[in-house]
């Protein structure tokens, strides 16, 4: 009975006794499933089984048994999802008077158990107490799982974020290849309009003894609409086993899939202007803790991200040393170039172009006409020499500078390219030298040469007529 205390306080005498039949009441209100065993032995002291003495409707309903099937029964004899680790734990409790905590997971009921075995009563008795922890573990998996992603994610962002876009790249996909342990990891860039592979970026795992699909065979499969077609609109496919692919597309799987490919994921690489191409892991483990999905979402936008980052830096160095109208290089990279020649001792060939009558096509034609025939020198020199070689510096004057090429080779282009000028009237000059060094006079001198072409044009022909015809 509750007694008041010398300070005021409601408690229980310390000598009130409990009857066994009032343990086994607390036993039976307890919130997990209880059971109280004797441990039969043979006679050399080895657990052979365990005789129920107790147990509470939460563990009957867990074994499935009802109470009174199980006191008086063995644990053999009457638990079918038996865990024999169970004799290991009760001999422990029971004869060496040891307590244990654990964890296990069952099958049967897709659940996960933490139970307490602990020594009860006197020596070869003891009690187990199973408490359901499958929420507390799915809750801890979810927290792996989601600090796994997160700190991939990380690895990923960091690795990409590098001036050098290749090398970024090749950290990118080594970083995910590794850690979802894939035979290859790539990234396929995609031309928009045509849907055709722009380039490829790729990662092999050094252990990977497959001969994996290669370029050729997306392109002769139309990988890319079969991907499309599965993604039905969505940013990720996630292939788990690729024969199921067996029936919508036999010849696929069968020349080149079977025995290669067993499982893929692809996810779109996408930019403000759509669809741009595919990161792609092959062969990866299903069994890693990482949200492959969302991870491979995150790091696709990171990717996707760079592309045009590197598109626009490349656009920007090309403008920066080509001529917007022509493709050609502009002075600058002329420039580059001489500088680069002067200090090397090379062959060098030297041809300056001009344009004949362009003022007057742009008087009398319009500058619409004279830009038209600016590019079609451009072409026509770039034909000649490589477009590499050629710049545009001025108006309408073209320079091409080709280094290493010997005397015979450069005055056989010249020849070419006058043989080309029947629908372009233009001025020529040309000069080789065996060495580059002196590449600035060389420049001078096919500049001079030009001069003089041009003056013999004029001297011959109208002014305003020249290429108005």
């Amino acid at each position: 009975m509750p007694e008041t205390n010398s300070e005021g306080k409601i408690g229980y005498s310390t000598d009130t006794e409990f009857t066994a039949n009032d343990i086994l009441y607390m036993l039976r209100d307890l919130p997990d499933a209880c059971c109280i065993f004797k441990v039969l032995t043979d006679p050399f002291g080895t657990v052979k089984d365990m005789l129920f003495l107790y147990a509470n409707e939460k563990y009957a309903q867990l074994v499935g048994r009802p109470i009174a099937e199980l006191i008086g029964s063995t644990y053999y004899q009457t638990v079918s999802n038996q865990d024999e680790d169970w004799i290991k734990f009760s001999y422990q409790a029971a004869v060496l008077r040891q307590s244990s905590i654990n964890r296990t997971y069952n099958s049967q009921f897709n659940k996960w158990f933490e139970f307490w075995v602990v020594p009860v009563y006197q020596k070869g008795f003891c009690a187990f107490i199973i408490h359901d922890v499958t929420a507390d573990k799915r809750n801890e998996e979810t927290q792996t799982f989601n600090t796994n992603t997160n700190n991939l994610v990380i690895e990923c962002a960091k690795a990409i974020a590098t001036p050098d876009f290749n090398k970024g790249i090749k950290r990118v996909l080594r970083r995910i290849g590794q850690t979802m342990e894939a035979d290859r990891v790539y990234v396929m860039r995609i031309e928009p309009e045509t849907q055709k592979i722009k380039e490829l970026h790729e990662w092999v795992s050094k252990s990977c003894s497959t001969e994996l699909p290669s370029k050729k065979m997306f392109e002769k499969t139309d990988m890319i609409n079969i991907w499309l077609r599965d993604l039905e609109g969505g940013n990720v496919l996630h292939m788990t086993d690729v024969t199921v692919i067996q029936d919508s597309s036999p010849e696929l799987y069968n020349e080149f899939l079977a025995g290669k490919i067993s499982r893929f994921l692809v996810t779109t690489l996408k930019d403000k202007d759509g669809l741009i191409g595919f990161l792609v892991v092959d062969n990866h483990s299903l069994e890693i803790q990482v949200n492959v999905v969302e991870m491979m979402e995150t790091v696709s936008a990171f990717i996707a991200g760079q592309i045009r980052n590197n598109d626009l830096t490349k656009e920007l160095m090309f403008l920066g040393g080509h001529d917007a109208l022509t493709g050609l290089g502009n002075r600058y990279a002329l420039n580059q170039s001489l500088t680069s020649l002067s200090e090397m001792s090379v062959p060098v060939g030297i041809c300056y172009t001009d344009i004949n009558g362009l003022k007057a096509i742009n008087d009398d034609k319009g500058h619409q006409e004279g830009d038209k025939l600016i590019k079609d020198t451009a072409e026509l020199v770039g034909s000649v020499f490589k477009k590499k070689y050629c710049y545009r510096i001025g108006g309408d004057e073209f320079v091409a500078v080709i280094p290493d090429i010997e005397e015979e080779k450069f005055s056989e282009l010249v020849d070419k390219l006058k043989g080309k000028t029947r629908k372009v009237s233009i001025a020529i000059g040309h000069k080789w030298s065996r060495t580059s060094k002196d590449v600035n006079k060389v420049m001078k001198s096919a500049d001079e040469n030009m001069y003089k072409d041009k003056s013999m044009f004029y001297k011959s022909h109208e002014r305003r007529h020249a290429n108005n015809t």
